[in-house]
């Protein structure tokens, strides 16, 4: 829901003469989509001129980061960006700092704002608050240790409208799955209003919540009335000349069915009204709507609901809650207490959720940050409280770094026991690493792998900690904050250098980044060709040391096409998932790529051309990290064994 929560800043790009005599067919059908705001078609006219083999120039680059930021994948935006960074200015420096701030690179994001005041960029009053909230995030980088904020296995297909409690249960966005080919300017799937039961606090099953309220658009962003009779929802409507509003309806439960379409008063075919939340008297109904007069982009607005199903003159909940920025995805609690969204207040970057305290009538004060981990660098919004249990609830944020998309994130409090005599020493960050270092090279031919992309992110909840590129030897150096200098903690490490290597994560902790400093890290290229790309793409699974029936069937596969090019090396990579003992999950994988190594040679393969190798629970494929709460099936995908092409011996 990118165009409902996006910054409220008018971002002027560059006007650049090109040349078109140079540019493909498809560079100038991305440029053409670029200029009208299509940054998802855009972006796939560029990348299909880059998969045919033209090169992006400087300028291209720069529209594609550009097009990533617009479309959430924050990650990806900060690498083109860096690609081109002295090149960068004006406006485009301004995206860049708001993509550092999104990363949660904060001292960067700084140096990038005042690049950009320096260049007469944007708005000097934004900026300073921008400079303001990263002094403000370094200072507050510490972590409530009463909640845990892990996600849930909703699937919302990239984009979240919020959840919200229903009976026994919780209604939410989502979508059947079967894509009818129709997507958003996004480039997601449409979605409608689904259902799902609660056991335990833990999300059972799916349906369809009403065949009445299915829709060509998006809908969601839903609030019910304290007896579930009377549902408030927002979707697109088109109005005059083909353009789009977003509008809020009602409609009523007959004891069989909801139905009764109506449309609320105050909706209007100028501006946005969104995000309906109701009192917990259903007195007031609490929205966001970007009509003028307001104080920012999008402004939270209250009006009392009147008999009939009318309601009063909307009013602007004012200055003490609005900014400049956007206001967004409110719920008021039963004990009135307001909380929303917004990119204007001081925060960790993106939306972070707030929480203000009710004085009287239509008014609330005091608006506090909600701080981590219920916030993080990137968008957290949609925060609801269960009825029963004020202690848990849900969330909805694009902090697990997949590409931006949004995932519904399960609030839970943590139970400790308090012992009133701790004799525990206080621990020396000190005696700890100070920085990810290591030299990255190919796993075909050992050389040195320049200018790849390295991100390193907190494991517990998926904040980027420090990125940068490899240089001409193939080494990064990154320094690490020292609040996570400490035992225990985890870091998530993403390496990637596009069109040329495959993709690598991995999941390592503190007391392991010695070894990688002085061991280093490895990448499998794309080799291009038909046989090799293919032995790369093998997946062997097996369950308890033994390989599944399809892990045997891969082997088979393996072994017909190292039996025809015999002077080929591989790596048999063992890999387990974060359950158990780590060390023992390290021994596992070992004996597990040692049986496929046996399993090869009793099939007629050189065992001096099959190297097992076990890496433990290091690399995993999915956020099944320890203390993530996940299903069985989700667990056991992270137990396969990969091969890799190693090398060719002549």
């Amino acid at each position: 829901m990118r165009n409902l929560r996006t910054i409220s800043l008018v971002v002027l790009f560059m006007s650049l003469l090109v040349g078109s005599a140079a540019q493909s067919n498809e560079v100038k059908s991305g440029n053409s989509f670029f200029e009208k705001g299509e940054y998802y078609r855009a972006l796939q006219a560029y990348e299909k001129a880059r998969d045919s083999g033209e090169k992006p120039d400087i300028l291209v680059k720069i529209k594609m980061a550009h097009c990533y930021y617009q479309l959430n994948n924050i990650d990806r935006a900060y690498q083109f960006f860096t690609e081109v960074e002295s090149r960068l200015t004006g406006n485009d420096l301004v995206v860049y700092a708001l993509t550092a701030i999104k990363s949660g690179l904060y001292r960067e994001a700084i140096e990038l704002c005042q690049r950009a005041k320096s260049n007469g960029a944007g708005n000097p009053v934004q900026i300073d608050q921008w400079i303001k909230s990263c002094k403000w995030a370094l200072e507050n980088n510490s972590f409530q240790a009463d909640y845990l904020i892990n996600p849930s296995e909703v699937s919302t297909y990239g984009q979240s409208f919020g959840i919200q409690y229903y009976k026994e249960g919780v209604v939410y966005s989502s979508s059947s799955g079967r894509s009818s080919g129709m997507v958003d300017r996004q480039g997601m799937d449409f979605l409608n209003l689904y259902y799902s039961n609660l056991k335990d606090g833990e999300i059972q099953g799916k349906r369809l919540f009403s065949q009445n309220l299915t829709f060509n658009y998006h809908v969601g962003a839903i609030t019910f009335t304290s007896d579930y009779k009377t549902m408030y929802f927002t979707k697109s409507i088109r109005v005059s000349r083909g353009k789009s509003k977003i509008k809020i309806f009602s409609v009523a439960y007959d004891g069989q069915d909801w139905g009764d379409e109506k449309e609320v008063s105050f909706n209007s075919n100028d501006y946005d009204c969104a995000h309906p939340a109701l009192t917990p008297d259903d007195k007031y109904l609490i929205f966001v709507s970007n009509q003028k007069g307001g104080f920012g982009g999008k402004d939270l607005y209250i009006a009392e609901r009147l008999p009939g199903g009318e309601f009063g003159i909307p009013e602007n909940l004012g200055p003490g809650v609005n900014t400049f920025g956007d206001e967004v995805f409110p719920f008021v609690s039963k004990s009135y207490d307001l909380y929303f969204s917004s990119d204007g207040h001081i925060g960790f970057g993106g939306l972070d959720l707030f929480k203000s305290t009710h004085v009287e009538g239509k008014t609330w004060t005091d608006v506090k940050n909600m701080m981590q981990p219920f916030n993080s660098s990137m968008d957290d919004f949609g925060y609801v409280i269960d009825p029963r249990n004020s202690f848990q609830g849900f969330l909805s944020s694009n902090r697990s770094g997949e590409g931006g998309s949004d995932l519904i994130f399960y609030v839970e409090p943590i139970t400790t026991p308090v012992d009133s005599k701790d004799d525990t020493p206080e621990e020396d960050f000190m005696e700890m690493p100070d920085a990810f270092s290591a030299r990255l090279i190919s796993t075909f031919n050992g050389t040195p792998v320049e200018g790849a992309s390295v991100v390193v992110r907190n494991a517990f909840d998926g904040k980027t900690v420090a990125r940068g590129l490899t240089d001409e030897k193939g080494d990064i150096f990154l320094i690490l904050p020292n609040e996570l200098r400490r035992k225990g903690q985890d870091f998530a490490v993403e390496l990637s250098k596009e069109g040329d290597y495959i993709p690598q994560k991995m999941i390592v902790s503190i007391m392991e980044l010695n070894e990688i400093a002085k061991n280093g890290l490895s990448l499998t290229p794309i080799f291009n060709d038909q046989l090799l790309d293919e032995i790369g793409t093998f997946v062997i699974p097996y369950r308890d040391e033994t390989i599944t029936p399809e892990g045997i069937a891969v082997l088979e596969k393996l072994a017909s096409h190292l039996k025809l090019n015999p002077n080929v090396v591989i790596k048999l990579n063992g890999h387990t998932d974060a359950r158990g003992d780590k060390y023992n999950n390290l021994l596992t994988s070992q004996r597990a790529a040692e049986k496929a190594k046996r399993y090869l040679m009793n099939k007629g393969i050189d065992g001096d051309k099959l190297i097992p190798r076990g890496y433990g629970e290091r690399y995993l494929l999915n956020q099944c990290g320890r203390g993530k709460l996940c299903d069985e099936e989700t667990h056991l995908k992270n137990m396969r064994i990969e091969v890799v092409v190693w090398r060719i011996i002549d």
